[in-house]
């Protein structure tokens, strides 16, 4: 018995005791020339060529020169920019260059997602900057996306580099779907404390760019990274006034009530121009709505308003009807 309360004792320590979610301050050296960006670029995808899956590398989609707009696509965790391949060739051939960045500790060949247990939210933080630097280089205007854990790198930049211009945050992993707010936070101190553990799925021939399952230190350190940003907008308005937050009603991944109440904050300041959208649960959509290779999903009506939150236009849902279910539990 003695035992088992010890163990109780511990397990409830572990979890009540905060862990360090302070604000990650920026540290940026943005490149003002085009060529020396496209070659800092490169000398990355270098490093990574031979320790990747031949789908999962960086990407870069770069006109012959500086152009008015660049724009970075940030993507989830697990996933790699292959995610978001067919939306960057979209933006390039409206005129921008493009970089697609692999986040750390993603798409390794072995598509062992235990590499996972490698991320940091420090090393969020490096990537982010890093990715801004370059495609400070590669436009006169640097736009942002990012998708889920992309999300939160999102919502990084958007409060820490007012040298960019527009940032998109799309369901971001800052808080998890089904936890209880109470118990949001020792969850967080738990996954970060105890040792990590991995969970495989069994992969997907048609996704062989991703990796398939959990690990609880990744995972751990991605909201270690959302609650640094959630602390750092009780600080002050974000560094980008320009933003938009887009959810998806039928999302079962994350908790969009804390993307919400990131809203709040942002809004609070009274400088930001915010919008925000919501995709209809009718559409069932999956939490990943970029990538073209999810089964589920509907590039083809997302697309088009990830595009338009970008330029500042009205966005407009395409007709068409759920590919899985009417979005019913």
């Amino acid at each position: 018995m003695f035992i088992a309360l010890a163990i109780v004792a511990l397990i409830a320590a572990l979890a009540v005791v905060p862990i360090d979610t302070r604000p990650l301050p920026a540290r940026p050296h943005p490149i003002a020339d085009f060529a020396r960006a496209v070659a800092t670029y490169d000398s990355l995808r270098a490093i990574e060529a031979d320790l990747v899956m031949p789908d999962a590398a960086s990407l870069i989609y770069a006109h012959d020169e500086k152009r008015p707009r660049s724009i970075v696509l940030i993507h989830g965790l697990t996933n790699s920019p292959r995610q978001f391949r067919e939306l960057a060739e979209q933006f390039y051939e409206r005129g921008y260059n493009v970089i697609v960045p692999r986040l750390p500790e993603h798409g390794f060949r072995a598509a062992d997602v235990g590499a996972l247990k490698r991320l940091t939210a420090e090393k969020y933080r490096d990537y982010a900057d890093q990715a801004v630097d370059v495609a400070a280089g590669l436009g006169d205007s640097v736009f942002v996306i990012g998708l889920s854990a992309g999300g939160n790198v999102a919502a990084w930049i958007a409060q820490h580099r007012p040298d960019v211009t527009r940032v998109v945050v799309v369901a971001p992993a800052i808080g998890l779907a089904r936890v209880p707010n109470l118990l949001a936070a020792p969850t967080m101190n738990l996954l970060e404390r105890v040792p990590n553990l991995t969970f495989h799925q069994k992969p997907d021939s048609g996704r062989g760019h991703a990796y398939f399952g959990v690990s609880t230190r990744g995972l751990g350190e991605t909201l270690r990274f959302g609650a640094s940003i959630m602390e750092q907008a009780d600080l002050g308005a974000p560094g980008v006034h320009d933003l938009a937050m887009v959810l998806n009603e039928n999302d079962r991944t994350i908790d969009p009530d804390v993307a919400r109440r990131l809203v709040d904050r942002w809004r609070s300041d009274g400088t930001v121009v915010m919008v925000s959208f919501q995709f209809d649960k009718r559409l069932a959509l999956p939490h990943d709505v970029v990538d073209m290779t999810q089964r589920c999903g509907m590039t083809d009506v997302v697309y088009p308003v990830l595009i338009a939150l970008v330029e500042k236009r009205e966005p407009v849902i395409a007709d068409g009807a759920a590919r899985c279910g009417t979005g019913e539990p």
